[in-house]
């Protein structure tokens, strides 16, 4: 089969082919605005919570006044009874509970507290927790100042705070979980749609066409899936993260030079995996379950350097840790190609070995050749 040939058949596959079309096409576009639906707020807001005053002091009032006015959380119940608002939290009626001991105030000015606020978040959520932690750390720091403020003055000292810390995020400007999320999962989705698609495609026609695919028609293929691959790549970072306004175009001309190392590595191993299965169906069973690992595995949610040895050895063996690591550096950070150097070397590498062993297994007489002859040179 010649390449424009090969070129065209594995489109008309992906058109004809109805659970292939619906991974590669439908479902890689309504993902586009399926998914960052869940992160649409960006970040975590009117967390309900529960305060157990003990003091009923004035830096209590004064702390529970900041935490009414504030975005992240949402005081839900004010009480002197921690068994009441424990009640609540087990029954996920609220997101946390912060208890104000007694003689706080007392122990604040002066200097004499033993013990602090303690905090009581559900750790099943670790977004919440994180918003009402950051919410609490930042009230608690201007209360403590307020109450302090009064005594301060009177031994002639101006401000408790010389030195002011702001932080400004240089790439999530939104400091939203969706931001950082999202701009890393779209790359897996690529992966991910690739991999199934071709796949399913590799293992539909695999008694038909192991062992029969000329060298050219082997490139064929891969131009075509390729195609798809780029074009999917670009809906994402193009289309999508403008529409959603996400971090973007940091490094364009580089992003495409990463894509075209990324795209054709995961094709070659779809159709090195796929080569292995005899039924369409069955290597959905089997792939279904591993995008969270991939995700995970990528370092972008957990860094490498807390992984085990042999965790890490297998992130680097799959197109998708490079090639998402490699695309956040180069589209949301702005990074020269130089910068991301090892993950464009891990992905050629990733290519060269998955294409070798691919066409060697696409190419060579196999089963199909030998169960042609069995039946006087009809393919199956």
């Amino acid at each position: 089969m010649r390449f424009a040939a090969a070129f065209i058949a594995t489109w008309r596959a992906i058109l004809t082919h109805r659970a292939a079309f619906a991974i590669l096409i439908l479902a890689t576009v309504a993902y586009g605005f399926y998914y960052p639906l869940a992160y649409q707020h960006q970040t975590a807001t009117q967390m309900p919570l529960a305060v157990v005053d003990l003091d009923h002091s004035g830096l209590s009032r004064r702390l529970i006044a900041d935490l009414g006015a504030t975005e992240g959380v949402r005081l839900a119940r004010v009480t002197g009874d921690f068994a009441e608002a424990r009640g609540l939290l087990e029954r996920r009626k609220i997101d946390g509970i912060v208890l104000i001991p007694a003689d706080l105030e007392r122990g604040v000015l002066t200097g004499t507290a033993s013990g602090g606020l303690a905090i009581y978040v559900n750790g099943a959520y670790l977004v919440r927790a994180s918003t009402i932690g950051s919410t609490l750390k930042s009230v608690l720091s201007g209360a403590v100042e307020s109450a302090l403020q009064p005594a301060a003055r009177a031994i002639g000292l101006q401000t408790l705070t010389p030195i002011e810390v702001v932080v400004r995020p240089m790439f999530n400007t939104r400091e939203g979980y969706g931001s950082y999320a999202v701009s890393g999962v779209a790359i897996l989705i690529v992966h991910q749609t690739l991999l199934f698609g071709v796949v399913m495609l590799a293992a539909d026609r695999r008694q038909a066409l192991l062992g029969h695919v000329s060298t050219p028609g082997f490139f064929g293929v891969l131009a075509a899936f390729g195609v798809l691959g780029l074009a999917s790549t670009l809906f994402y970072v193009g289309f999508v993260f403008w529409f959603q306004d996400y971090p973007r175009g940091g490094n364009f001309a580089g992003m495409l030079a990463a894509t075209a190392l990324y795209v054709p590595a995961v094709v070659l191993m779809a159709l090195l995996v796929g080569s292995y299965f005899d039924r369409p169906e069955r290597s959905t069973q089997v792939l279904v379950s591993i995008s969270a690992p991939l995700f995970f595995l990528s370092g972008l949610s957990w860094p490498h350097s807390a992984m085990p040895g042999p965790l890490v050895a297998l992130a680097w063996a799959v197109p998708s840790t490079p090639g998402i690591l490699a695309m956040i550096k180069l589209n949301q950070m702005g990074a020269h190609l130089r910068e991301v150097t090892p993950e464009l070397l891990a992905l050629a590498t990733q290519g060269a070995v998955y294409g070798a062993l691919a066409y060697r297994r696409w190419t060579r007489p196999g089963r199909a050749s030998a169960t042609a002859s069995e039946n006087g040179g009809v393919t199956p």
